[in-house]
C-alpha cells in the first residue's frame, strides 16, 4: 500500500509538473499572434492596393474608350467645337485627369484640354512600366513633364474606319493618396490589437523568461568571475530542476577550474624554462654565438617597452625572439661553425632555416603564435628578403624588432672572419639600411634606444636587464 501511495503521489506532482509546462509553452504560443496580425496587415495591405491601382486603371481605361467612342463622328466631320466641348468635359469630370487628347490619323492633336497644344504633332514618351491592356485601350506608366502618370491609349473608329487616337493622362496622386489612408488605417487597426496581445502576454511571459533570464545571468556569472552565487530556484518544474542542476554543475566547474588554472601555471612556468634551454643549446653549438637569442630578445623586447608594449606582448615578443634561430638545430655543424665565409650553395642553406623553424614549432599547436614572426624574421622592408618576400607592414611588427636587435648582435659579435663593430658603427650601419632592409621608423628608435644608454662598453649594452 506504501508503494502504491508513493507511486500515486509521484504521478500527481508528475502530472502537475506538467500541465505547468504545458501552460507555459501555451504561453509561446502567443507571440504568433504577433506574426499572425503582422502577416495579416501586410496581406491586407497589399491586396488593397492592388484593388485600389486596379480600379483605377480601368476607371482611366473606361473614360478613354468613352472619350474615342464620342470623338469618331466629330473627328470624321472635323468638328472642332465638338472635340474641344468632349475634351473640356472629360478633363473636368475627374480630379485625376492630367491631360486629355484627341489625335487625328496623322497623330496631330485635334483637340486637346489645353489650347495652345492643338494642331502640334503628338509627343509620346517612352513608357516606364507597361500596365497591359483593357480592350482595345494600352495603359502604360509614363514622365510626362516631370510628372509620373497613367497614360491611356484608345484608337477612334468610326464606320469601320481608324480615325485617330484618344489620349488619355491619369495622375496617379490620388492613388497613392488613398493608398496611405488605407495603410494608416490598417496600421492603426493593427497596433491596437498588438497592444492588447502584448498586455495579455506580459504576465504569463514572465512566468517563462524569469527563470530563463536567472540561469543566464548565472552562466555569465560563472564565466566571468571566481565567484559563483547559486540561481535560486522557485518552481517545482523542469526549469526548477534545471536551475538546481546548473548550481549543482558550477560548483563543479569552478572546483575543476581552480585546479585547472593551478596546473596551466605549472606549465606555463615548465614552457617557460623549456624554452629557454632550447635557445642556449642552440646558441651553445657556436662559441661565437653564445647567448645570441637572450641577448636580442631582451633588446628587441627594451625597444619594444619604448613603443608602448605592455607585459603580455613584451612576453610574447621575448619568447618569438628566443626561438627566432630555433630551426638552425637542421643546420649541419660544417655550415654553422664554418670559418670562413659561407659559399653560396651553404647561404642558401642557412636561408632555410627561418622555414625550418616554423615547422618544428607547428608540431605543438600552443606554439603556434610564435610561427608568423619565426617565419618573417628575415624579411626586409623593401621586400628583398626570405623566405617569403613580403615588405613594409606586412611584415609582423615582432619580426622588424627582432630583425633590428638581431642584426645589432651579430655586427657587434666577434665572427673568426671578422672583428666584432663598435656600438656607434653598428648603429650606422642600421641607419643605412633604414628603408631597404629596415623600417625607417623603428630603425630610428632603435638607434635613440641605444645612443640614449648612458656610456659603457659594448658588453654591458647587450647584457641589459628587462
Amino acid at each position: 500500500m506504501d508503494t502504491v501511495g508513493k507511486e500515486t503521489g509521484s504521478m500527481k506532482i508528475e502530472r502537475r509538473v506538467g500541465v505547468g509546462i504545458r501552460l507555459k509553452l501555451f504561453g509561446f504560443l502567443l507571440p504568433l499572434v504577433f506574426l499572425l496580425v503582422g502577416t495579416v496587415t501586410w496581406t491586407v495591405t497589399e491586396v488593397t492596393q492592388a484593388t485600389l491601382r486596379r480600379d483605377l486603371l480601368q476607371r482611366g481605361a473606361a473614360i478613354s474608350r468613352v472619350v474615342a467612342l464620342s470623338a469618331g463622328h466629330s473627328l470624321l466631320a472635323n468638328d472642332p467645337l465638338g472635340l474641344d466641348r468632349l475634351v473640356s468635359e472629360t478633363k473636368a469630370s475627374d480630379p485625376d485627369i492630367v491631360f486629355v487628347a484627341i489625335r487625328d490619323a496623322s497623330d496631330n492633336i485635334a483637340a486637346h484640354d489645353r489650347v495652345t497644344e492643338r494642331g502640334k504633332p503628338y509627343r509620346p514618351v517612352p513608357p516606364l512600366l507597361p500596365l497591359g491592356t483593357f480592350g482595345d485601350t494600352r495603359a502604360d506608366e509614363v514622365v510626362r513633364n516631370g510628372r509620373r502618370i497613367i497614360e491611356y491609349s484608345t484608337p477612334i473608329s468610326f464606320a469601320g474606319r481608324h480615325v485617330g487616337i484618344a489620349s488619355l493622362g491619369l495622375s496617379m496622386e490620388g492613388l497613392a493618396t488613398a493608398q496611405r489612408s488605407i495603410r494608416q488605417l490598417i496600421f492603426a487597426a493593427a497596433a491596437v490589437i498588438l497592444v492588447a496581445a502584448f498586455f495579455g502576454t506580459l504576465l504569463l511571459s514572465s512566468f517563462i523568461t524569469t527563470p530563463v533570464k536567472r540561469l543566464h545571468e548565472g552562466v555569465l556569472s560563472l564565466a566571468s568571475s571566481e565567484t559563483f552565487h547559486p540561481v535560486p530556484a522557485r518552481s517545482s518544474d523542469e526549469l526548477g530542476a534545471l536551475t538546481r542542476n546548473f548550481n549543482r554543475m558550477a560548483e563543479t566547474i569552478l572546483a575543476q577550474k581552480t585546479a585547472l588554472k593551478k596546473n596551466a601555471l605549472q606549465l606555463e612556468e615548465a614552457y617557460v624554462s623549456m624554452v629557454r634551454v632550447i635557445a642556449a643549446s642552440l646558441d651553445a653549438r657556436d662559441p661565437y654565438t653564445m647567448g645570441h637569442s637572450t641577448r636580442v630578445a631582451r633588446m628587441a623586447c627594451a625597444l619594444g617597452r619604448r613603443l608602448g608594449m605592455g607585459e603580455e606582448e613584451l612576453s610574447n615578443l621575448e619568447r618569438a625572439a628566443i626561438f627566432h634561430d630555433l630551426g638552425k638545430i637542421q643546420t649541419p655543424d660544417d655550415v654553422l661553425l664554418k670559418g670562413d665565409r659561407l659559399s653560396r650553395a651553404e647561404a642558401e642553406q642557412m636561408k632555410s632555416h627561418p622555414i625550418d623553424g616554423t615547422e618544428i614549432l607547428r608540431m605543438a599547436p600552443f606554439l603556434h603564435r610564435y610561427i608568423p614572426v619565426v617565419r618573417a624574421h628575415h624579411e626586409w622592408y623593401n621586400g628583398d628578403g626570405y623566405p617569403d618576400g613580403i615588405k613594409g607592414d606586412e611584415i609582423p611588427l615582432h619580426a622588424q624588432l627582432i630583425a633590428l636587435a638581431d642584426a645589432f648582435d651579430a655586427m657587434t659579435t666577434d665572427r673568426p672572419y671578422r672583428q666584432a663593430l663598435s656600438t656607434g658603427e653598428a648603429i650606422e650601419e642600421i641607419l643605412q639600411f633604414r628603408g631597404t632592409q629596415f623600417s625607417p621608423e623603428l630603425a630610428e628608435a632603435f638607434a635613440k634606444m641605444v645612443r640614449e644608454m648612458p656610456p659603457e662598453d659594448e658588453t654591458a649594452l647587450k647584457s641589459m636587464v628587462l
